[in-house]
């Protein structure tokens, strides 16, 4: 089973909100709610593979992005230390 966590940018619904929202995608489908910016950074939670969630905090947009790549990465290497079902 595949796990990849994508980020998708969103057009903000306020007028006076000047960061987007992003979007987190699992496997190509909408996953969770939004992160939205809070003044101190994005806030949101983040799937793990083994179907928890992760609250990473207030974070930058590259340190967000950082998380989804290490989520990804550690996702990639468990599944290629597990045996294949039926081998």
């Amino acid at each position: 089973m595949t796990f990849r966590i994508m980020l998708q940018s969103k057009p903000s619904p306020h007028f006076a909100e000047t960061h987007k929202r992003w979007q987190v995608m699992l496997n190509g489908e909408p996953w969770g709610d939004l992160f939205y910016y809070n003044m101190r950074g994005f806030v949101g939670v983040l799937p793990l593979p083994d179907g928890r969630s992760f609250d990473p905090g207030e974070v930058t947009l590259t340190q967000l992005r950082r998380e989804v790549a290490q989520i990804n990465r550690e996702a990639r290497e468990a599944a290629a230390s597990t045996p294949a079902a039926g081998a």
